[in-house]
């Protein structure tokens, strides 16, 4: 098959989604609008910078990918304004996908309703993530997610969710189990947004574990390249990625990749809904310091989870893994 991933770059995805496709046999390509952190893309989808065509591009190229392709799977949104593209694959009968990523469609009100630590303020009534699920559902029945976290903002407006696993390149990480005999054991959180991250908490109990006088090194990873917050993963004992969402991330995913114990709030609903063998080492605000605590106090159980940490990430969310998966669903929609 030929397939194509477009317009909108989240955390690699679509790339890495047209990687893990190009390695098990197929002719796939991603096209990406330029990014702030610089991933890679097989199209880059370039702006004009000149007065009122500022943000536009020729739209040219995709009227010949609409003939040369036989999947589209979209990241977030359309390509073309007013979704000229959709209504174009709709009318040549070609067929599309549309995946979502999380904040894009979380409807904060019915967020709060379950998970008691998330406060994030909803000023705008959740406007634009209604707008992008109604949008998106009056075009196809199916939508693909990457777990079960999201199937109460989902389920009302698609009759079918693809779960598809967030993507990672095992190939390119190196995994470092935790030494059992390190001193000084590292604690690493890199909080993109601290308020959903939930770094206070995480902090706050840093503090707590500083004052019992365990030794450890805490390390907050903020402004570096990813070159070089890599080194710093790399070399991480215990990796903490959030305390309030309810569910893992794709950094999650590569702290995994890593051969870490990765500490996460996963919602009590969601556990039973992840593969055998989550590895996942379930904290959030009012149990993160024992967490913590227990593992700084246990190098053997670092390094098994490490271990355990791994193999999970090579057997669910490697991109040839994940590819597999798609597979199957754009061949359902191709017969």
């Amino acid at each position: 098959m030929k397939i194509i991933q477009l317009p909108t770059e989240i955390a690699g995805q679509s790339y890495l989604t047209a990687k893990g496709l190009r390695e098990i046999g197929h002719d796939a390509m991603n096209v990406a609008r330029p990014n702030y952190y610089g991933y890679p893309c097989d199209y880059n989808l370039r702006f004009s910078n000149f007065g009122p065509l500022k943000k536009m591009f020729n739209p040219l190229p995709f009227f010949k990918w609409a003939n040369e392709f036989d999947v589209f799977h979209y990241h977030k949104s359309y390509l073309l304004p007013f979704g000229l593209d959709i209504k174009y694959l709709k009318l040549i009968r070609k067929p599309f996908f549309i995946e979502f990523f999380g904040s894009d469609i979380r409807i904060n009100k019915l967020e709060k309703e379950r998970n008691p630590y998330f406060n994030e303020p909803d000023i705008n009534g959740s406007k634009k993530q209604i707008k992008r699920l109604e949008y998106w559902s009056k075009q196809t029945d199916e939508v693909i997610f990457s777990d079960n976290s999201f199937d109460i903002f989902l389920k009302p407006y698609f009759k079918k969710i693809h779960i598809v696993r967030q993507r990672v390149d095992t190939s390119a990480f190196t995994p470092t189990y935790p030494d059992i005999e390190r001193e000084i054991p590292k604690i690493v959180h890199a909080p993109s947004k601290q308020s959903i991250k939930g770094t206070i908490y995480v902090e706050n109990a840093v503090k707590a574990l500083q004052d019992k006088k365990i030794p450890f090194e805490y390390i907050r990873v903020e402004g570096l390249s990813n070159i070089e917050a890599m080194k710093v993963y790399a070399d991480a004992d215990i990796i903490v990625d959030q305390l309030i969402l309810g569910a893992h991330g794709i950094f999650a995913c590569e702290g995994m990749a890593l051969g870490k114990p990765v500490v996460c709030y996963i919602h009590d609903s969601l556990l039973s809904t992840y593969p055998e063998g989550f590895p996942i080492v379930n904290a959030n605000p009012d149990t993160i310091e024992s967490v913590l605590e227990e593992l700084l106090l246990s190098p053997q159980k670092r390094h098994d989870i490490g271990i355990q940490s791994r193999e999970y990430a090579e057997g669910v969310h490697d991109i040839k893994v994940v590819a597999k998966r798609l597979e199957k669903i754009y061949l359902g929609a191709t017969k």
